[in-house]
């Protein structure tokens, strides 16, 4: 598996797994599916210019990015909540028995669902994993 490695402040790179750091390689699975992009409904986003989405496959990953385009309301709290829950069930058969919860960033306040902290727990081909992300 290909993970994401830290080589200095605010650079990243690739390099292949060698199951010495399993929260490595399960944050890379994280990231990969949160950080690319679905194609959004046409109910969401009508120009179809603007849909994004991968070209090889436009179901992978998430609709964060247009889940981000509103308020902070608890609909939005809530979609985004449950998309990241079903995207990484349903993109990575290794991920089983996930928890999303929403906790507040440093300071406390969020405006936008771009500035929500997640904890994402449950289990990577069986091993227990607790991870925080934002998107």
């Amino acid at each position: 598996m290909i993970k994401l490695v830290q080589i200095d402040t605010g650079v990243f790179d690739l390099a292949f797994d060698a199951s010495d750091d399993i929260d490595a390689a399960i944050f890379t699975d994280i990231c990969a599916i949160l950080f690319t992009d679905a194609e959004a409904p046409l109910d969401r986003v009508p120009e179809p210019w603007e849909r994004r989405g991968w070209w090889a496959d436009p179901t992978r990953g998430t609709g964060l990015w247009y889940v981000r385009r509103q308020g902070l309301s608890d609909a939005a709290r809530q979609e985004a909540l449950d998309m990241i829950r079903s995207a990484l069930l349903q993109h990575n058969t290794a991920f089983s028995e996930i928890r999303v919860t929403e906790t507040l960033p440093p300071g406390g306040t969020a405006g936008s669902v771009s500035s929500v902290f997640y904890r994402i727990s449950g289990k990577h081909n069986g091993l227990q994993f607790a991870l925080d992300v934002t998107p």
